[in-house]
């Protein structure tokens, strides 16, 4: 017994399959064909390894970053929706329909219960990394750094989507940062940070140019002043974007991941 205990005290965390057989027949035939976006870029080649800020805008929004995102990417999530499913019951009911989608208890907790049963598989093959509001976000930022290592992108919702999710960000948090700034320190590697803008009602995502979390360090902004560079970013996308119908027009080549040499630094 104590020998089990010590086992699963020290197990390791397990990189995201990128082959899901299972998960892939059922974007392929059911969750493709109603959330697919389609994918367009300011970056002409986009990188296999990057953080994406990303707007929530809507409940399906994750999805369809799922099933339409060309890269293989991981995505952050709360915390309770990889939990039991008490935990993922109560996180939809009273976290998601009723804070979040304003919808009334009876019809929230209808919803819950059934949604609650399948999440799980939904969460785990969307490749879904929970997220705290205590210490264990330590643990998420440690996974995040392995998942960044395996040459594979991270989405962050930096949203606060508290009331709700809105077609704008209103304010954002800054744990995508974290994220970026701990791996330059951890692997000597500034990864590109891309703005994101996810519409499923226009079945459109947009990604944007690529900014670096270390280079706007070095200019000396903050950790908060860099997430709220982000969100304008993101909001501008809406902005020239979706709310105009406007085709996207490339503007770089590439989005590189750039080393400490390249910063003039040991």
């Amino acid at each position: 017994m104590e020998k089990k205990k010590k086992e699963k005290k020290g197990r390791k965390f397990k990189l995201p399959k990128r082959k899901q057989p299972v998960f892939n027949f059922f974007k392929k035939i059911f969750f493709g064909p109603i959330y697919r976006a389609k994918v367009e870029s300011e970056i002409k080649v986009l990188p296999d390894k990057a953080v994406i800020a990303s707007i929530h805008s809507a409940k399906s929004g994750p999805m369809s970053i799922a099933v339409s995102y060309p890269k293989f990417c991981a995505i952050w999530g709360h915390g309770a929706m990889l939990g039991s499913y008490r935990d993922r019951f109560k996180y939809l009911r009273n976290v998601l329909y009723i804070q979040k989608m304003h919808k009334n208890k009876f019809v929230a907790t209808f919803k819950a219960l059934y949604e609650a049963v399948f999440s799980i598989w939904v969460y785990k093959g969307m490749k879904m990394v929970g997220t705290y509001t205590d210490m264990r976000m330590l643990t998420t930022i440690k996974n995040s750094v392995e998942i960044l290592d395996d040459n594979a992108s991270i989405v962050i919702f930096p949203e606060d989507s508290s009331k709700g999710y809105f077609e704008k960000i209103q304010s954002a948090y800054s744990g995508f940062v974290v994220l970026a700034s701990q791996y330059y320190k951890k692997r000597g590697e500034d990864v590109p940070v891309l703005p994101m803008y996810v519409s499923p009602k226009a079945k459109r995502l947009i990604v944007g140019k690529p900014r670096y979390v270390h280079e706007l360090e070095l200019a000396g902004h903050s950790k908060e002043q860099i997430a709220e560079i982000f969100k304008n970013d993101v909001n501008e996308l809406y902005d020239k974007y979706i709310a105009t119908g406007e085709e996207v027009k490339e503007c770089v080549d590439d989005a590189p991941v750039r080393d400490r040499a390249y910063y003039g630094e040991n």
